[in-house]
């Protein structure tokens, strides 16, 4: 997906003229009361976008803008912002790309941690184990795909069990990341105390595989499985009779600045291969795989620290400093709080409005600020929704990390001028982390209220004539 570059930022004279504002109040769009624009009012704004963007520049200008309008053009950038901390809700992780696994103590939020429930199917129909059938092993493979967090030597130390899951779940049915299954307490098996390692190539019957969690399961479960031989006709056949594993990290709490979230995609190479003998050959394997018919999902633990606790309780803290976080964690929120007061009555005309988020280099650390973040609103039943800028798209919107300047910078024009035309109410905006339920990223930003490189809101406007 491309991302927002403020080298190249969408063309300015796109939001500087007036039929952005009149349409918008002649045809009352309703967003975000409802879940975006009426159907009419968006097909209209699409088809001026789209029109008046085929048009060069200056021809643009000189239809819809008197030259000498231009002159009155003012700046702001010294309105209040206001941030606070609060927790994000549960979000949904069903079926989704990537699955995480591990635990990290951070040293500024505290402990994190995720698990994933998933089903398997037999690799192919109608297995037969054979006469004479004897286990040598059975083994869950994880192949690696990346980490957040820490993996050096005694640092990367994690624990990972694997349980049975005894309650049937379903792809029609939603998971979110709070959600939990019944298993059977005692673990089909446990890896002890490792450093993953997602380097290392590593050889399986003397061929070369991708680095991979390996996790020997108790041999019971091989025998389970021969003396099931109905379970093998198929895959839902097979799900009814083991309906599912629930790996999770088992780290002991850790020392700050430790431990890891490790992200695998399970569809791509995920299993549990048996390895056994029977009367015709000593050397056989049959797998178990998770595939895109397997229901699966994602759960999340946090167990923060003081410093967030105090910081959502006691808006004064947050108003000096914030965090954003993916694994349904945090989010910042950002008001305007002299806006309308600042407008006065006037008849506003925003060029171009940006929200400057800079970042807390000293909290940084081993771990990296979201690559993306996400500017956004709600509704009036408080659901989550795009704000404006957003629904065009994040390359207008901004949200991209920008790692010279270490800061964020968010277009939020169309957002600013619908509050001041009264076309959309003011619930505020929050900052919210892309990806939350496929990544582990968090970032520390600095607050409204910071003595140093302080949240910026500024706007580049026109006062036009009642």
């Amino acid at each position: 997906m491309t991302r927002f570059s403020w080298g190249s930022r969408s063309p300015k004279w796109l939001s500087n003229y007036r039929f952005l504002q009149y349409p918008l109040k002649k045809f009352r769009l309703t967003y975000p009361d409802h879940s975006f624009w009426s159907v009419p009012g968006l097909l209209l704004f699409s088809c001026l976008f789209i029109g008046f963007n085929s048009c060069k520049q200056p021809d643009l200008g000189l239809e819809v803008q008197n030259p000498s309008d231009a002159i009155n053009l003012q700046k702001k950038d010294d309105f209040t912002v206001r941030t606070t901390l609060e927790r994000e809700d549960s979000v949904k992780t069903d079926e989704l790309s990537l699955n995480l696994l591990g635990a990290y103590n951070d040293p500024y939020l505290g402990s994190m941690r995720a698990g994933f429930y998933t089903q398997l199917r037999p690799s192919v129909s109608n297995v037969s184990l054979g006469e004479g059938f004897i286990a040598d092993s059975i083994v869950l493979v994880l192949p690696y795909r990346g980490f957040y967090g820490d993996i050096t030597k005694l640092n990367g130390l994690q624990k990972f069990s694997v349980y049975r899951v005894t309650q049937d779940f379903l792809q029609s049915t939603a998971y979110y990341s709070n959600d939990s299954l019944t298993v059977n307490t005692v673990p089909l098996g446990e890896s002890g105390l490792i450093v993953p390692v997602l380097s290392d190539s590593v050889r399986v019957t003397g061929k070369k595989e991708a680095p991979q969690l390996r996790i020997r399961l108790d041999m019971a479960l091989a025998q389970d499985i021969y003396n099931n031989p109905s379970s093998l006709v198929d895959g839902d056949a097979f799900v009814q009779f083991f309906k599912g594993i629930y790996v999770r990290s088992e780290t002991p709490t850790t020392l700050e600045g430790t431990g890891a979230i490790l992200d695998f995609s399970l569809t791509s190479g995920a299993r549990i291969d048996l390895f056994y003998k029977n009367n015709a050959n000593d050397s056989l394997r049959t797998s178990f795989s998770v595939n895109e018919s397997c229901a699966r999902f994602t759960r999340f633990n946090h167990t923060y620290s003081t410093l967030v606790s105090n910081l959502i309780s006691t808006p004064a803290l947050a108003n000096e400093q914030s965090f954003c976080q993916t694994m349904a964690g945090l989010r910042t929120r950002i008001d305007f709080p002299d806006l309308k007061s600042w407008q006065a009555g006037r008849n506003i005309l925003v060029n171009e409005a940006l929200l400057i988020v800079p970042v807390d280099e000293s909290k940084i650390g081993k771990y990296l600020p979201n690559p993306q973040l996400n500017l956004i609103t709600k509704g009036e039943s408080g659901d989550l929704q795009n704000t404006l800028d957003l629904i065009i798209g994040d390359t207008w919107a901004g949200g991209t990390y920008n790692s010279t300047e270490k800061q964020y910078v968010f277009n939020i024009s169309r957002h600013v001028q619908g509050l001041l035309n009264n076309l959309i109410t003011d619930r505020g905006l929050f900052i919210q982390a892309t990806g939350t339920g496929v990544s582990s990223y968090r970032v520390p930003l600095k607050g409204g209220a910071s003595a140093d490189r302080p949240i910026r809101f500024e706007i580049m406007y026109q006062v036009l004539p009642q």
